[in-house]
């Protein structure tokens, strides 16, 4: 356990600019004690004095966010695929991971997405295995999540539409978690229509039903 002792404005201040200096994000993976909170002069007059904390950390502490970046730089590598990371956004329970590549885009995300999934699901369990981090990894790219995102929703409502008008269920293609959630969600205020996932594992997909199996 090592220990440094940095001033600041206030006791906050004096953190941050320690975690900065060590190139740490996330303040859970140390130990801060507040040696003197500091003194402010009234109305700018009077003797000041700033804070001082004292930081207990790791030399080998890192972020997952950091780990994160080296595996996937490794893997893509690796898959033979032009790659890297443009950007890592991590907090509390969830690491946003954006990808950038010039040529090889479309290839990252594979057909509906399923190349960028099954990418997520490989640095999740990777992570999870060698750090012990819980957090949630999450890969983007070019924005396609907020695309695919927007492109179930309207499929969603198009579908429901074409059930309400013939009267008869129709059943859409298998998808993960994430998206049946976000079906389910889209249509729970249609009172036409309802919906229910069927199936097991990778292969349940979601049955929109007329409500009451009514045809309106």
């Amino acid at each position: 356990m090592k220990v440094i002792e940095v001033e600041g404005r206030t006791s906050d201040d004096a953190t941050k600019k320690a975690l900065a200096e060590l190139g740490i994000r996330d303040s859970s993976k140390v130990n801060v004690e507040v040696i003197d909170q500091g003194k402010s002069g009234i109305f700018g007059f009077g003797v000041s004095r700033p804070a001082k904390v004292r930081i207990y950390y790791n030399e080998s502490t890192e972020d997952v966010g950091d780990r994160v970046k080296t595996m996937l730089v490794e893997l893509l590598d690796r898959m033979g695929i032009e790659g890297g990371v443009k950007d890592i956004k991590e907090g509390e329970s969830k690491v946003y991971v954006e990808l950038a590549s010039r040529n090889s885009s479309g290839l990252i995300i594979g057909k509906k997405g399923k190349t960028l999934e099954a990418l997520q699901f490989m640095i999740n369990l990777m992570i999870n295995n060698v750090t012990g981090s819980d957090k949630k990894i999450i890969l983007d790219i070019e924005s396609y999540r907020d695309k695919r995102e927007k492109a179930l929703k309207k499929m969603s409502k198009d579908m429901a539409f074409k059930v309400i008008k013939t009267g008869r269920p129709l059943t859409l293609e298998p998808m993960n978690p994430f998206e049946r959630r976000l079906i389910h969600l889209t249509l729970q205020n249609d009172k036409r229509v309802t919906t229910k996932s069927e199936g097991q594992g990778i292969y349940r997909k979601i049955k929109i039903s007329p409500a009451n199996g009514s045809r309106r």
